[in-house]
């Protein structure tokens, strides 16, 4: 997996073919493939920071 996300780092025009759904992962199965995307191109994984007064 590591060196799946390396790999896509280094390729980032595969990166946006596997969003769009024109090219796979071999080697990675959907629920890897979910975590890749959620890492790429979801929403902040981390928690925002509220302050209160």
């Amino acid at each position: 997996m590591i060196e799946m996300v390396q790999y896509l780092l280094n390729n980032p025009d595969i990166l946006v073919k596997v969003k769009e759904g024109s090219a796979s992962l071999i080697g990675v199965n959907e629920e890897q493939l979910t975590a890749i995307k959620d890492v790429f191109f979801g929403e902040s994984i981390v928690p925002k920071a509220r302050f209160w007064k």
